[in-house]
């Protein structure tokens, strides 16, 4: 009797461990995942496309979500943040809109037009690290949006998050032969690569961290 209670209390234990175990690693897991969340877009132009400013939001909502890695804030909770601190008229900052939503990052950008052409200029906050990387792509056609956006997540997905991607691996292989051919032609040149900046020391932080 005795050894059938002691076999069912080292079962117990082994039962107690292996959940123990699991639920350690889940909290590892969840630890790892990262949060962003993503304003919505100024668009500077003679008209202002609503459109535009939802596509390109969707765009790069689907194009930086990363299962079991990154975790973009939906649209309607952002909405709802954005439209409750709208009314108080307080608490409009990134900071705050991190708090709110619970975000490592938020990103905010504008979208400018001039004529036929466009340029897209994004930042990306790490709130924990108070930091900011900036982001630009330019094109002469307006119909290159897509395109340009798709090569910009690119880049953030990449710098941000450590993600390769297929459209990063073109682009790696498109900037190596451009930068061998302008190495022909200038000695002295230099690629770009966006690199982290520290918020609180920039200008444009200021700006930035209240107005969206």
């Amino acid at each position: 009797m005795k050894k059938n209670s002691l076999i069912l209390k080292t079962i117990a234990l082994f039962i107690f461990l292996f959940v123990l175990m699991g639920s350690a690693q889940v909290f590892a897991a969840n630890e790892k995942i990262k949060t962003i969340a993503i304003l919505p877009f100024k668009i500077n132009a003679r008209e202002k496309s609503i459109h535009i400013q939802k596509g390109i939001g969707h765009m790069l909502y689907s194009r930086l979500s990363w299962k079991d890695n990154v975790v973009v804030v939906p649209e309607y909770k952002l909405t709802e943040h954005l439209s409750r601190m709208n009314k108080t008229k307080t608490g409009k900052g990134i900071n705050e809109i991190a708090r709110l939503t619970q975000s490592d990052f938020v990103l905010a950008g504008a979208i400018t037009q001039l004529g036929g052409s466009f340029s897209i200029d994004i930042q990306v906050y790490d709130i924990e690290n108070k930091r900011y990387m900036a982001f630009f792509v330019q094109s002469s056609k307006s119909d290159n949006l897509i395109n340009k956006t798709n090569r910009i997540a690119a880049i953030i997905n990449k710098k941000i998050f450590n993600r390769s991607s297929l459209a990063w691996e073109k682009m790696e292989q498109e900037q190596k032969s451009s930068a061998q051919e302008q190495q022909r032609k200038n000695p002295e040149y230099l690629i770009q690569n966006p690199q982290w900046q520290d918020t609180e020391k920039s200008p444009g932080w200021k700006i930035w961290k209240y107005l969206f």
